[in-house]
């Protein structure tokens, strides 16, 4: 299925029934008695947040989406039935954004962060009363009913930010789509030119205890990346909402002058774009030492002790160097855990 992180749709909500005027066949009563039950109530339109889907590709097929109208009252004091909710499942990490149909301009109303969280976008319409409720002294054949009150409708833009543990940086060709499918069950376009991956690919690991990190291969960015340069720029985003980094760079790209400048390069088209994601710690890496002869490697690994830059040094292809990289990121990632549990128990016990 196509990669798509865009959408925007037109969402309603069901209308409300109608109530009934009718009259029971009683003796000694005006007409018998009014008997209208109300209408039942419009379903609610509702997007709930999955970790089955990865793409609005759906969205940009059918555009319109209207929950159903509550039923309409009926006589013996019968109610209409009210409608069911319709819920529209979306990648987590989706944003949802109303759209002003005048001015075009836009309001967050919900961020779909977590599995299984809803949000109702259009709630359904109320049914009217029927005329039971009309009843009065000086009217005891009512024939006033109410209709049904309308649903809402919305025009919404939806936009995902992919939700991963670890985002895959590197310059097109550097070897991540290699990297990410030796380690997890993620099967990318692998091929020896530059922008293989074209979209995001996400895979996942899981260690001997069943903790699960999930890993986000990000397409290649080039120099001007945050301006709009190449394709890695779309994709930017993608990484806002990572926990950290792992920078790759292909040994085939090095000038052994001044090693290390890709990284420099990456990370300020990082800056450029988002001091935030700029500042999110950083895994090094240098990828493809296979073709390099055992004195350059020597020399490269020297530099990088001089600098007192620690870097790692693999080949993803060869899975040489792949498990101390794991180690450290596994290291990182249950601290990032712990930082984050007792982070919670702290404001849980100020506000006990």
């Amino acid at each position: 299925m196509k990669f798509i992180d865009e959408a925007r749709i037109t969402v309603g909500s069901g209308k409300g029934g109608n109530g009934c005027v009718a009259f029971r066949r009683e003796s000694n009563m005006p007409k018998g008695g009014p008997s209208g039950g109300d209408g039942g109530k419009g379903g609610d339109l509702i997007l709930r947040g999955s970790s089955q889907l990865l793409t609005l590709y759906d969205f940009r097929l059918k555009r319109v989406y209207e929950a159903r109208s509550g039923e309409q009252g009926m006589g013996r004091d019968k109610y209409g039935k009210a409608a069911e909710d319709l819920i529209l499942d979306l990648p987590m990490g989706t944003m949802i954004f109303e759209v002003d149909r005048e001015d075009e301009s836009e309001k967050l109303i919900a961020d779909l962060t977590k599995e299984g969280k809803k949000v109702v976008v259009c709630k359904g319409g109320d049914g009217g009363r029927g005329n039971i409720h009309f009843k009065s002294s000086v009217n005891q054949a009512p024939r006033q009913a109410e209709d049904g009150f309308p649903g809402e409708e919305k025009r919404i833009r939806l936009q995902l930010k992919i939700i991963a543990d670890v985002g895959l940086l590197g310059l097109p060709n550097a070897g991540k789509s290699t990297f990410i499918s030796k380690i997890s069950a993620a099967k990318p376009k692998i091929a020896a030119y530059p922008f293989t991956t074209l979209v995001p690919n996400l895979g996942v690991i899981e260690d001997y205890e069943g903790n699960k990190m999930v890993i986000a291969d990000i397409p290649g960015l080039i120099e001007g990346a945050s301006t709009g340069m190449g394709l890695g720029h779309r994709y930017l985003k993608h990484v806002e909402r990572t926990r950290f980094l792992v920078h790759i760079l292909s040994a085939s790209d090095l000038s052994l002058d001044d090693p290390f400048s890709g990284f420099d390069l990456l990370d300020e088209e990082l800056r450029i774009y988002d001091d935030e994601l700029a500042a999110k710690t950083q895994i090094r890496v240098i990828n493809k030492i296979d073709l390099l002869s055992e004195e350059d490697l020597a020399a490269l690994k020297e530099k990088a002790k001089e600098a007192n830059d620690n870097i790692y040094f693999m080949s993803a292809l060869h899975e040489d160097g792949v498990e101390e990289l794991l180690s450290d990121m596994w290291t990182r990632f249950s601290k990032m855990n712990q930082e984050e549990a007792d982070e919670q128990s702290r404001k849980t016990e100020e506000q006990a």
